[in-house]
């Protein structure tokens, strides 16, 4: 019986029963973290925005991987991909710069085909430095909270007890499955948050760290919503945009009302940068970055050792 719930050769909880553990933490986060943050900006309004709310979502999600971390897996909050050395730095300028460059390439494809032009809101300056604030707190806060979420602990985990593959694959679909209900949804746009979502696995795999997807994800999100005026994953905002991507060509080529991630153009440039981060020697691991194949040797070599104590 025991063997059902611990892994016999490194003495630890199996990843399935840390992941059912994980949501009921999360689960509880939500009420006593991210329930009272959300409760806070309904009784102060000039507080309440999109960009706040998602920041006590996401809270609530630090808090729930910090305490799996510390009182189950028992291993540093770092481990999570969030090592802070320098290269984390050179890591999250590489994601910022590949995110921002893919959503550059499909508006210049578009824009020089002529389906897409740009139609700015009648605004002045003071509105648009609200505008791009407000931008740019809420894509850094998505961009963090997501990863930290899809590609931290519950992909890394189910990693542990499957492998790269399937986990990617898996967790992508999901990272898919929680944007069905978003405005303007098709089954192209799905399918294209899936492979966004193995896009930025991948990232995380060559790297150990997060830092690449977390940059790739804010940057992609910002110049799609803030810079190029399209619709993110088929929603748009005053309070977020200056500008609007209006569009001629077929929804299947630009993903329509959905916006980029619902079109073709933009499942070849994912392809093209899930295949570029994988080969290329640009993007590298982080040799400070905490592995767990490491760890798993060293928790082995211990238990070793514990054993010869004992029968010494």
């Amino acid at each position: 019986m025991k063997n059902i719930f611990i892994n016999p050769e490194i003495e630890y909880l199996r990843a399935g029963w840390r992941i059912a553990i994980f949501f009921l933490i999360l689960t509880g986060c939500r009420f006593v973290v991210t329930g009272p943050g959300i409760y806070l900006l309904k009784i102060v309004p000039w507080l309440n925005s999109s960009g706040m709310q998602e920041f006590f979502v996401y809270v609530g999600i630090t808090v729930a991987t910090w305490l799996m971390l510390r009182f189950v897996d028992k291993r540093p909050f770092v481990s999570i991909g969030l090592t802070l050395k320098k290269n984390s730095v050179k890591e999250l300028s590489q994601g910022l710069l590949l995110g921002s460059g893919m959503m550059t390439l499909i508006f210049v494809v578009e824009y020089s085909f002529g389906i897409v032009h740009i139609e700015f809101h009648d605004l002045v300056f003071q509105q648009q430095l609200l505008i791009f604030g407000n931008s740019i707190f809420l894509y850094i806060i998505v961009g963090y909270g997501e990863e930290l979420l899809f590609r931290g602990y519950i992909l890394q985990i189910f990693a542990e007890g499957s492998n790269r593959f399937i986990a990617a694959l898996s967790i992508s679909a999901l990272f898919a499955f929680a944007h069905a209900g978003n405005p303007n949804v098709s089954i192209f746009g799905l399918i294209n948050i899936c492979l966004a979502g193995i896009w930025l696995s991948l990232a995380y795999y060559k790297t150990n760290a997060l830092w690449v997807p977390i940059g790739m994800h804010i940057s992609w999100n910002f110049f799609q919503g803030f810079v190029f005026g399209f619709n993110v994953s088929g929603t748009s905002s005053d309070k977020e945009q200056i500008s609007k991507a209006i569009q001629s060509g077929a929804d299947w080529i630009t993903g329509g009302t959905f916006g980029p991630e619902g079109g073709a153009l933009a499942t070849i440039i994912i392809i093209a940068g899930s295949v570029f981060i994988w080969y290329s020697p640009w993007i590298s691991s982080n040799a400070a970055a905490w592995t767990y194949a490491s760890w798993r040797e060293d928790r082995k070599q211990q238990l070793l050792h514990r054993q010869n104590q004992i029968q010494a």
